[in-house]
């Protein structure tokens, strides 16, 4: 019986993947955050809306992360908030290389991405498992 479980407890896990800390670089004085373009993205019971993102590199951003759910999420992206410039009063937002929300919560990261491709994901118990990763595209 215990080997039938294992395959199963294997997936499960593979939604704990760690994070790690980034030292996130900070936007210049001269970005204009305040012609940022709004992109909303929401964390829902498994998923992410939309759950592959779109940007243009060395544009700004302002992404607005709302838990939908009543439960928590986590935006997880390390080597995307590593590789952006962050607006300064945003790094210790993104510093763990995810943003943690609560249910109902929203989050405001300013930012300016750089050109490749990022893996999304919760790292929720189980949530990968159940759909809920990503990717972020960044052209």
């Amino acid at each position: 019986m215990r080997y039938l479980f294992a395959p199963f407890a294997l997936v499960l896990l593979a939604g704990c993947a760690s994070t790690h800390s980034i030292e996130p670089q900070l936007a210049t004085s001269s970005t204009d955050f305040g012609r940022a373009e709004r992109i909303e993205i929401s964390l829902s019971n498994f998923a992410f809306a939309p759950s592959d993102i779109q940007l243009s590199a060395g544009k700004a951003y302002e992404l607005v992360l709302t838990d939908t759910a009543s439960g928590g999420h986590d935006f997880t992206a390390p080597e995307f908030f590593a590789a952006a410039k962050i607006k300064a009063s945003d790094a210790s937002k993104v510093a763990s290389g995810q943003v943690e929300l609560s249910g109902g919560q929203s989050v405001t990261i300013d930012l300016v991405p750089t050109a490749g491709n990022y893996k999304l994901t919760c790292t929720h118990l189980g949530h990968v498992a159940l759909g809920m990763s990503g990717t972020i595209k960044v052209s």
